[in-house]
């Protein structure tokens, strides 16, 4: 396991914070030459640039930030289960909660459930605007994104996942009371002369506008507002026309407008960006599945034609079906005995008893459980038995709990040393992955040694220093 402080990641997190080395040594823990050798050691370790240092500052590197997050979440992963842990040898299961970054027009057309029946995952939706979703998922906000996109979003999120999960064709909303709402597919020469709603941050808008120049026409824009709820409501009033979704709320009698398709198509796109280390592929795929599943099912509640229109994006799906991962087991079906424990990795305190265990009290306690001895154990970690029985009592001081019981058939871990393994492990596992690959790239991108000449070939190193001192008497 890779031994990563928490005054390596305090580091990371003051030169992501201010921009400078200089703002550890104002925080009073370190000064700013000592702070500079740690990250020198901690460069050096994992063969890799965590912070580019430049005339205006430092920043931390793609990598740095991806270590900087791996980091956070361990150390939130050992604070949430020291703050929660219960001496209880049968704990209930092991949810993860991970939170993702969702727009706040996509909850409103689609609902507030996305993603469920998903045994091992608790979804915590993080509505945002649309503009700040994908930067929430690039800042390591939230766990995962998903959001409306022209194109596919450029991340510096290290190794992030995008997926595409549905291509949606925009409607037209037209007042009620207008020719062309009794008519069926509007073409874009039929809306010529309209008055149009733009949305503010809106790229549809600027894609009917490329739609109308392709036919030497302009789109004239009557007003512009912040949302497609005012944009719709504008519409009702017959201040001119606006691109919804068809998945917006199916207007009744008297919404005051009435949606219909464009024969000419103006897509959105909708994205879903997920962290590798966070969600495996196979779990990426069977989010991106129940998305569409989603979108599906909306599609057949509030616009069947459109479902069963030849512009549907998706294939027809199987709507009884349950949604991936769901299995009978996760049905819902009253009360469960034990509760889950749910873990989360984002409580991270800088502060109280669980800030002084550190990553290498873990794997202390993992060669402990391994080996089922303190001498096997002190063996393995190159020290003796008394300083390993010494380091262990001033964990359980520091905890307030038993770790390690001792029995006559050995030395086991106690309750609570099993729920901090347990709840760890995967973040664990995460860090120990990402430097495992930031030292494969280290290793590819690094230059070859120079190739050595073989031996017993060519000159002697006798003849070649003759030669040299011969070449250098003929320059003088």
């Amino acid at each position: 396991m890779f031994d990563l402080r928490r005054s390596d990641v305090a580091l990371l997190q003051a030169v992501a914070d201010h921009g400078s080395l200089h703002a550890a040594q104002r925080q009073g823990w370190v000064t700013q030459s000592s702070a500079s050798r740690r990250l020198t050691r901690l460069e050096r370790r994992l063969r890799t640039v965590l912070v580019s240092r430049g005339s205006t500052g430092a920043r931390l590197t793609d990598e740095g930030h991806a270590l900087l997050h791996a980091g956070q979440r361990l150390l939130g992963a050992i604070d949430f289960a020291m703050a929660n842990a219960a001496d209880t040898d049968e704990p209930g299961p092991r949810l993860r909660v991970l939170q993702m970054a969702v727009s706040t027009e996509y909850t409103c057309e689609a609902g507030e459930e996305p993603a469920v029946g998903f045994p091992d995952v608790v979804f915590d939706l993080v509505p945002a605007a649309r503009q700040d979703v994908w930067s929430r998922f690039d800042r390591y906000a939230v766990d995962a994104a998903c959001g409306w996109a022209r194109s596919t979003p450029a991340l510096r999120r290290y190794g992030a996942d995008v997926r595409l999960v549905v291509e949606e064709p925009q409607w037209v909303a037209v007042p009620r009371g207008h020719p062309l709402a009794g008519r069926g597919a509007l073409g874009l020469e039929d809306l010529a002369e309209a008055e149009w709603v733009a949305i503010v941050g809106e790229s549809t808008h600027e894609d009917l506008a490329r739609a109308f120049a392709r036919h030497g026409l302009t789109p004239r824009v009557g007003c512009t507002v912040h949302s497609r709820s005012a944009a719709a409501d504008l519409v009702a009033r017959g201040y001119g026309f606006a691109l919804v979704s068809p998945l917006c709320a199916a207007p009744v009698e008297d919404a005051g407008y009435a949606l219909r398709p464009l024969r000419q198509q103006v897509v959105r796109r909708l994205f879903l960006a997920t962290d590798p280390l966070l969600l495996p592929e196979a779990l990426a795929r069977d989010l991106c599945t129940g998305l569409q599943r989603r979108y599906v099912q909306h599609a057949a509640e509030r616009n069947p034609g459109y479902l069963r229109s030849t512009t549907f994006p998706l294939p027809a799906a199987d709507l009884s079906a349950p949604p991936p991962g769901r299995s009978a087991a996760t049905e819902p079906d009253g009360p469960r005995d034990p509760l889950p424990f749910l873990v989360c990795e984002r409580h991270w305190t800088a502060e109280g008893p669980s800030s002084l265990v550190e990553a290498e009290h873990l794997y202390l306690l993992r060669v402990i459980e391994r080996t089922g001895s303190l001498n096997r154990a002190a063996s393995d970690l190159l020290i003796t038995q008394p300083a390993l029985t010494r380091r262990i009592h001033r964990l359980e001081q520091v905890c307030g709990r038993t770790l390690v019981h001792s029995a006559p058939r050995g030395t086991c871990l106690s309750p609570m040393a099993r729920r901090l393994l347990h709840c760890t492990e995967a973040a664990e596992d995460r860090l120990d992955t990402l430097v495992a690959a930031l030292r494969r790239a280290a290793a590819s991108t690094t230059p070859p040694l120079p190739r050595q000449r073989p031996a017993g070939s060519g000159e002697t190193s006798k003849n070649r220093a003759s030669s040299l001192l011969l070449s250098s008497t003929e320059v003088c």
